[in-house]
């Protein structure tokens, strides 16, 4: 096996993973979502830790950021995003949400275009324009038909373009990156979770039981499919790559309607065939590169 399709298997694996994630997160609906999210965070944190204990390479990029206020700083801003993406996806998938989160990935690429051309001057070809004019159109169509913004699917959309775009001026990798903001949220999900007990609300009992394992695992099951994509994505063009994100969503979308049987409004068929007619012309604009 050439090393493109070892790479091509690693990144669609990994997509294939985060589109099962509503299952797992699922299988937690009974816990609060901030809680969910502490688990999450401190134990992707403790994971990863191993990768970059184990790897002399990683200590040194990850201790030089550490030593950097300005290289801090930016990782606590992108933190702080990811957070943010993770809360409204563990509480959406939890409230029966699947397919409105399913629509902030569908939308996540067209966003980064979007503030590619406002941040950073990028230019739009006439496809990469109609795409984005046709994904704005979906989302109104989704909000004056049916009289509800879609805020989860922006939410998301929005939150995790922005992410991007903020990960763009870090110096770190995908696995190194994580690891740090992770680590950066520590401290707060370890008060987070202080709180919820003080409260009499923390569902972990440290009995190692079902729900605690789960919890456990949370970061496990973060950290995994993020290693499997960056090592993937390292024998494969950018262009290709950007094609294989589209099995998150539709594997999300997918779940939401036939497994978990979420109804669709007809304005919201409507409103997600612009946005996937906007994401083949997306696609054709990336393969043109």
């Amino acid at each position: 096996m050439t090393s493109f399709h070892k790479g091509v298997l690693s990144a669609v694996i990994a997509q294939i993973l985060w589109g099962l994630f509503p299952i797992y997160w699922k299988w937690l609906d009974h816990v609060n979502s901030i809680e969910i999210l502490s688990h999450r965070t401190l134990w992707c944190a403790v994971f990863l830790s191993l990768l970059v204990v184990l790897t002399g390479k990683r200590r040194a990029i990850v201790g030089r950021v550490l030593s950097s206020k300005i290289e801090i700083a930016r990782h606590f801003i992108s933190s702080s995003l990811i957070a943010a993406n993770w809360l409204v996806y563990i509480w959406a998938v939890n409230n029966n949400h699947v397919i409105d989160a399913s629509l902030g990935y569908f939308l996540s690429p067209l966003v980064s275009v979007v503030l590619g051309f406002f941040i950073f001057s990028e230019r739009l070809n006439v496809l990469q324009w109609s795409a984005v004019i046709l994904a704005a159109m979906g989302v109104v169509i989704m909000t004056v038909v049916s009289g509800v913004f879609p805020w989860i699917g922006l939410a998301l959309a929005s939150s995790f373009g922005v992410y991007g775009m903020a990960r763009k001026k870090a110096s770190t990798g995908p696995i190194n990156g994580l690891f740090v903001e992770t680590l950066l949220l520590v401290p707060v999900s370890l008060l987070a979770m202080m709180w919820l007990f003080d409260n009499g609300d923390l569902t972990y009992k440290f009995s190692w039981n079902q729900t605690d394992l789960l919890l456990v695992l949370g970061g496990l099951v973060t950290a995994i499919p993020l290693v499997l994509y960056a090592q993937g994505a390292r024998s494969l063009p950018l262009s290709f790559s950007g094609l294989l994100v589209f099995i998150t969503p539709s594997i999300q979308f997918l779940i939401g309607w036939l497994y978990f049987k979420e109804p669709i409004l007809l304005a919201s068929w409507f409103g997600f065939a612009c946005i996937w007619l906007a994401l083949i012309l997306y696609s054709f604009a990336l393969a043109k590169k």
